[in-house]
This record gives structure tokens, sequence and C-alpha cells, in this order.
């Protein structure tokens, strides 16, 4: 089965007849025209973001439909019998049936934020077969997160250390404060990261701090549409339509806050396990940290 997208055609292929490896090629391949970094895109592997400038894919966040759309148009599975799994049926659930396009369904591909991770979600959802030997080299959501971080903060130490060599006098001391917090920031992520329990705890903190938030809004939500159904008996059309358009805000701002709770709660999940592929990042980005503060140190 062919997609014709512009110009192009894309051969569809069924996805329980080809490997993991296979599949992360071709969704390597498929993002190809969103990737601002092509020198990160060029050597991709499982593990490369696609998101961020440093050691990301440089795929904007506004993109992220399109990685989806781009997945999709690329396999077919026989995951395609929509059922219904909420009363106004505006909830499914994919199982098996006919052969037809892969559909991701909305928020299923949140934490697939690698290839690898990609490949992982078309497992976990009944499309592709478990391979547990490619699964034990994908680096978790949580860690991708964590390292992502710690690539980001060794970067403002070195871009804070360039600036320094420029500025002199008054300038030069103020720039050598900031270069200081951002050398000790550096120090303690170095340490947490280094603890997996101690991660696991300021993750899970993170967690329980963005689940009171998601809770707040739902109460929010409550009030909004009790004072709703207060009014409508009424016959103040532009109360009414104020309501109308507040609960609807909040409604936009509680599906929001599900998905960054998601993300969250993953995070915490996985944060204290460490496969062998993530200690081994962890300890690239540690001894990377640890270079660059010993050079912000002699500055």
């Amino acid at each position: 089965m062919a997609f014709k997208r512009k110009e192009t055609v894309i051969e569809a292929t069924d996805l329980a007849t080809i490997t993991a490896e296979e599949a992360e090629k071709r969704i390597i391949a498929g993002v190809r025209k969103y990737a601002t970094q092509e020198a990160n895109w060029s050597r991709a592997d499982a593990n490369t973001p696609f998101l961020g400038h440093i050691i990301g894919m440089g795929i904007e966040s506004s993109n992220l439909a399109d990685i989806t759309m781009s997945i999709e148009r690329q396999f077919l599975t026989r995951r395609t019998r929509r059922v219904p799994v909420s009363p106004d049926g505006s909830e499914v659930r994919l199982d098996e049936g006919e052969l037809g396009k892969l559909r991701i369904l909305d928020g299923q591909d949140a934490l697939a934020a690698t290839p690898g991770l990609a490949v992982k979600m078309l497992m976990d959802l009944g499309h592709m077969a478990p391979d547990p030997a490619y699964l034990g080299k994908v680096v978790s959501f949580a860690y991708i997160s964590v390292i992502g971080e710690g690539w980001k903060l060794n970067e403002a130490l070195r871009k804070a250390m360039g600036r320094l060599e420029k500025l002199s006098g008054p300038e030069r001391e103020e720039a050598l404060a900031n270069l200081r917090a951002l050398t000790a920031q550096a120090k303690s992520y170095e340490a947490l990261i280094a603890d997996a329990a101690a991660l696991a705890g300021q993750r899970r903190k993170s967690y329980e701090e963005e689940k009171a938030a998601h809770e707040a809004l739902e109460s929010e939500l409550s009030m909004a549409t009790a004072k709703l159904a207060g009014a409508a008996g009424g016959n103040d059309s532009a109360r009414i339509a104020s309501l109308r358009s507040e609960e609807a805000e909040i409604r936009t701002r509680l599906k929001m806050s599900a998905a960054k709770l998601r993300v969250s709660a993953e995070i915490a999940s996985q944060a204290g396990n460490r496969s062998a592929a993530e200690a081994a990042k962890v300890a690239e980005i540690r001894g990377l940290l640890q270079e660059t503060v010993r050079l912000a140190e002699s500055c």
C-alpha cells in the first residue's frame, strides 16, 4: 500500500514483516525533512532525541505532530479495529482487525522522544512483537530527559566561560559570579545523577507537585461547571457565554496538564531503575560535566 504526500510516494510496510532495527532506520529517514541539525540526524541512532539542538535532531516542538504522521504513513498494522472504551465513544482502543494504516491515538506518542522509544511505543501498542534484545539498548524516556538536562547545563557552563574571556572590570566580575553559580549547579546535578535513588526521589517530588497542580485544575473545572449549571436556568445570556468560555479555557489547560503529568509520572517511575545502556549514558554526561567544572573552577 502506498501513500502520496505532495509529489512523494511512500511505500508503507507491514510492521509484522520487519525488524525493530529496520523500523528504526525508516523512522530516522522519515523525519529528515524536519531536522535542522543535519550532523546529529546523519549519525542518529535509537537514542538520539528528535527535539533539541545540542544532542537532538533539532526538530521543533511544533513538528511533533508531523513526526507522528511521518511514522503513521510508513507502516501498516493489523491493529485497526476501533473499540470504544468511554461511554460517549470519544476514547477508543485499537484491536486486531484487517491490515491497514497505522494510527497512533491522541497522547500515545507522548513518550516517543527518540527513534528507539518510537519503536518501543509500536511494540507496547501491539503493532510489533516485543524484541527484548532491541529494547535492552533503548534508553528510557526518563534518562533521555536526565541526559538532555546534563548536556544543556554543560553547554551553558561552556558558554559562560567563553563570555568571561572577552570581559574586564565590573562586567567580568558579574560574569564570574554567574559562572560560579552555574558551576555549583553543574556540580550539584552531577552528584544527583550519580545516585539513582536520589534522582528518583527528586523526580517523584516534581511529579507530586505537578499532580497537586493538576488536581487543583480539576477542582477549578468542577466549580466552573457547577456555576454554568446554575446559570443555565436563568436568562442572562452574557453570563452563560462568559462561563462557557471560562469552562472551555480550563478544559484546555487541564488537557495540557494531563499530558505533562503523564510524562512526569513516567520519569518518576523510571528514574530509580538504570539499565546498562542508561548507566553508560549517565557516566558519559557525568564525565563531561566533571571536566567542564574543572575548567570553570580554574577561571
